[in-house]
């Protein structure tokens, strides 16, 4: 019964989403439409994290930010302790969505933590990589304005060292970009423009702000190679 109260719930949420994209010519009967929708799927499934991120996400759309971040946070209470093998925990694509919805809800630390545990399920994601360095980059940004002289000096080292993580994310990001051949250019464009923004305030990079090894750019050119040998080979 609760699967089939899940699925019933997802469906309902993607109701919802065609109303506030394809279906939102008409204004007020989408969004009567997409509530309604959103309604039922949290009476079928009032604690599921994929209809409490679809909640956040229209709330978002109407603007209501306070309650989209008391459901953003309700969806990742409900799977953020549990380990990745766990059913309760949402696919790849849905944690970067949500993470996408947090730094959209200004929930920055929260969507870092999510950025940081989907690099460790998956460290070839160009996506992860780049979210998560301009989830560090809007962190920072957010900190400056907090920081008043030298008594803020632990302030302004930490908000550096959140700006050379930021860094780090992004060239890992454009490492990965090229090496997979990833076709996003606004992606790419973006993470670019950051990087040197970044530059500007920190100076060039150097070999400590690295993310790939050579042995590891040797690995994954090696894996490359095999697998053309092995469609040779067939």
């Amino acid at each position: 019964l609760e699967e089939q109260k899940a699925k019933l719930a997802s469906a309902l949420c993607g109701i919802a989403e065609i109303y506030m994209t394809d279906l939102s010519w008409d204004d007020k009967e989408a969004e009567e439409q997409c509530d309604k929708a959103m309604e039922e799927a949290i009476r079928i499934a009032p604690d599921s994290a994929e209809t409490l991120q679809t909640l956040a996400s229209v709330r978002i759309s109407q603007l209501r930010q306070d309650e989209a971040r008391e459901h953003l946070s309700k969806s990742l209470s409900l799977w953020k302790d549990l380990p990745p093998e766990d059913a309760k925990v949402p696919a790849f694509p849905t944690k970067i969505s949500l993470s996408r919805l947090l730094m959209e809800a200004g929930m920055e630390e929260e969507a870092l933590e999510v950025l940081e545990r989907l690099t460790t399920e998956d460290d070839q994601s160009v996506e992860a990589w780049y979210l998560g360095g301009w989830c560090q980059h809007l962190l920072a940004e957010k900190r400056k304005p907090h920081m008043n002289g030298d008594a803020d000096e632990d302030s302004a080292s930490e908000t550096t060292n959140t700006l050379r993580r930021s860094r780090k994310w992004l060239l890992q990001c454009l490492r990965l970009y090229q090496l997979q051949q990833y076709e996003d250019e606004r992606l790419r464009d973006h993470a670019t423009e950051i990087v040197e923004s970044l530059n500007q305030v920190l100076g060039e990079p150097t070999d400590e702000d690295g993310v790939l090894e050579d042995e590891d750019e040797d690995e994954w050119e090696n894996a490359e190679e095999s697998e053309d040998q092995r469609m040779e080979d067939t």
